[in-house]
C-alpha cells in the first residue's frame, strides 16, 4: 500500500472500501523483522488501520454469498494457484461488490470481469 496515496484518499471525500484481510497483510508486512530492519510498532500500525477504517467515507468490504463462486471461477479460468490465490480472493471481493481494485500490480489484469487501475498520482 502506498502511504502517500492512501493519505490522499483519506483526505478526500470519495467513497472507498477496505478489506480486513488486506489490512491484516499491512500488519503482517509492516511489523515483520524479516522484511524490515526496524519494523513498525504493532500499536502504530493498528492505529493507522483504525484511522483508515474510521473515515466517514470508508466502507468495510467483506465476502458475501457470491464470493466463493466468483473466487473459484477466477481460479479455474486463469489457472490461478498457490500464493496467487490471494490475488484471486481480492479480485473476487472487488467483483462481487462492484468495486474498482486499486493496485500497482498489473497481474490483476488477468482476472476477467475485474475493474482495476493504478493509483492516481
Amino acid at each position: 500500500m502506498c502511504k502517500r496515496w492512501v493519505d490522499a484518499v483519506v483526505a478526500g471525500d470519495a467513497q472507498f472500501g477496505v478489506s480486513p484481510l488486506a489490512l491484516s497483510a499491512v500488519v503482517r508486512i509492516t511489523t515483520s523483522p524479516r522484511i524490515f530492519k526496524q519494523p513498525d510498532a504493532i500499536g502504530d500500525v493498528l492505529s493507522y488501520c483504525d484511522n483508515l477504517l474510521g473515515q466517514p467515507h470508508c466502507e468495510i468490504v467483506q465476502p458475501g454469498e457470491r464470493h466463493w463462486g466468483i473466487f473459484a471461477r477466477l481460479c479455474v479460468e486463469t489457472g490461478t494457484r498457490g500464493p496467487r490465490a490471494t490475488d484471486a480472493l481480492f479480485a473476487a471481493l472487488a467483483i462481487e461488490h462492484g468495486c474498482t481494485w486499486i493496485t500497482y500490480d498489473r497481474d490483476y489484469a488477468r482476472f476477467p470481469g475485474l475493474s482495476w487501475q493504478e493509483p492516481s498520482a
